[in-house]
């Protein structure tokens, strides 16, 4: 059975692949020959309609520019098109491009009220092929609804799903990349907060862009006026792409957000950016305040690698920690290496143990040293208590052992847990297995929460949105977000960590 589960997952991926609202390089992902204008026309309520019959490879985007009007008609007048275009449909085009039994009004509010309904109308490249279409992501919400303080919100969605390799479309190809694996699951669980959203009267519509592509294709993505008058973009995932298309969007003064990427650097000098995971320094900062709070008193001890790499996280922990210390009167944390560990480590006070590093070799060495040094001095009758802290990437570490953990109650910083009990998580589970037939992944729950968290925030706050997020606060499936700025001139930083404790196998949440 599992081996079915994993193909049918497989399976369920690939054909999102084929069948997702791409926008790549501009172009369909299926090769074309020119539309041609149906001389079949009919007149429906007074209305004089062209009747157009689809044909392979045809998307919504390329019968409009065919025949001079826009998707947002096309749609208006043919809301069976939002299950996605099948090869045969028949859909009314109005004779004259004005004539639409429903438009999506303007407002003098709307940052863009002065672009043509053109480019308002986005591409969508969801080419009909021989299999039948999945609904698009790039449906229209709900015309009716009050127009919100940007009009129609328009959200790139930038993911690594790698449409120019071949063989990461063939559905018997075993080597799909992790990163589009990554990207995929993140799509699926940002289209579930767009479809929830929606059901509440989210007016606007999501990108998806293919990041995984050469950067002459990029470039010439980024000079379309579509891409330069979206409201927001979400992602790249990875470090290069995002830190040219960051680049982009302070020029073109669009927000930005970073989904994955750890490191602070990207927030430096860009009020437009702002990033969601947590970095190494924040969750150190948050680990040394809680051991501070809880263990005063104790032989409180900071782990040094000797590398370079974590210097920053241990003076983070270091200062953090002895700010409260020294409001406590309580002795500072003292710093200690493999070599001075016998030194160090205390007989009549509890010794906690921070081990704030990214080095994975070393953590798992630490811990080792740690659990024998703890064997030893039971074997010897002599009184030892060692407490172990480090940071999230514990919870990827394979090589860490379970029973050590467990001994030297194991207990790290972290920026995402899934109450598992919570009927809101009961209910997406079900949800999702419904609709892929598998488990969500940690990136299917990231996309939930960052595309309902910033897609609702644009409902509401429109292009306020950037400089109300320190106080807007929201709870997610797996992600809280609580974000600061650490500097005026630089971008958003989501702080929310909480501390867990390794037990029966697993962490459960202390904090």
């Amino acid at each position: 059975m599992g081996i079915i589960v994993v193909n049918m997952k497989k399976f369920v991926h690939i054909y999102m692949i084929l069948l997702l609202v791409i926008i790549q390089a501009g172009t369909s992902v299926h090769a074309q020959q020119p539309i041609k204008k149906s001389k079949q026309t009919e007149t429906v309520n007074g209305i004089k309609f062209y009747i157009h019959t689809v044909e392979k490879g045809q998307t919504l985007y390329s019968i409009s520019k065919a025949y001079g009007t826009t998707v947002n008609i096309i749609v208006a007048n043919n809301q069976e098109v939002l299950d996605g275009l099948k090869i045969g449909n028949k859909i009314k085009i109005p004779y004259i491009n004005n004539a639409v039994i429903t438009t999506i009004p303007a407002t003098k509010e709307d940052k863009k009220s002065k672009i043509s309904s053109e480019k308002k109308s986005k591409k969508d490249s969801s080419a009909v092929t021989q299999k039948a279409s999945l609904p698009i992501i790039t449906e229209p919400a709900i015309t009716n609804e009050v127009i919100k303080p940007i009009g129609d919100i328009h959200v790139g969605l930038f993911l690594p799903l790698s449409l120019s390799s071949e063989e990461n479309l063939d559905l018997n190809n075993e080597k799909i990349n992790d990163e589009t694996k990554i990207g995929i699951e993140f799509y699926e669980g940002f289209k579930l907060a767009f479809d929830s959203l929606k059901k509440n009267g989210f007016k606007g519509y999501i990108h998806v862009y293919d990041s995984d592509t050469d950067s002459i294709t990029l470039e010439n993505l980024l000079r379309k006026s579509e891409v330069k008058d979206l409201d927001m973009i979400i992602g790249p995932l990875y470090g290069k792409r995002f830190d040219r298309i960051q680049k982009f969007a302070k020029e073109n003064n669009i927000n930005i957000v970073s989904p994955t990427i750890q490191a602070n650097h990207i927030l430096m000098g860009n009020t437009h950016v702002s990033k969601v995971t947590p970095s190494y320094i924040t969750q150190s900062e948050t680990l040394a305040k809680y051991i501070a709070e809880k263990f005063n008193g104790n032989n409180i001890i900071v782990f040094n690698s000797a590398n370079a790499k974590d210097r920053p996280y241990i003076n983070s922990f270091k200062k953090a920690a002895n700010e409260i210390l020294a409001k406590l009167n309580s002795d500072t944390v003292k710093e200690m290496t493999f070599t001075t560990m016998p030194t160090f480590m205390s007989q009549t006070k509890a010794n906690i143990i921070a081990i704030p590093s990214t080095n994975q070799s070393f953590i798992t060495e630490a811990i080792n040293k740690l659990f024998l040094h703890k064997q030893e001095n039971l074997q010897q009758n002599t009184p030892d208590s060692i407490l172990i802290f480090g940071l999230s990437n514990w919870q990827d570490i394979e090589s860490l052992d379970f029973g050590y953990l467990k001994t030297l109650y194991g207990t790290i910083s972290s920026y995402s847990f899934i109450d598992y009990s919570n009927p809101k998580t009961k209910k997406f589970i079900l949800n999702y297995r419904n609709l892929y037939k598998t488990e969500p992944t940690e990136y299917v729950y990231l996309g939930f929460d960052v595309g309902y968290y910033y897609l609702d925030g644009l409902q509401k706050y429109g292009n306020e949105l950037q400089r109300k997020l320190p106080k807007l606060h929201y709870k997610g499936i797996q992600t809280e977000f609580n974000f600061i700025q650490s500097d005026i001139n630089s971008g958003y930083e989501n702080t929310a960590v909480g501390i867990m404790k390794f037990n029966n196998y697993s962490y459960i949440r202390l904090k």
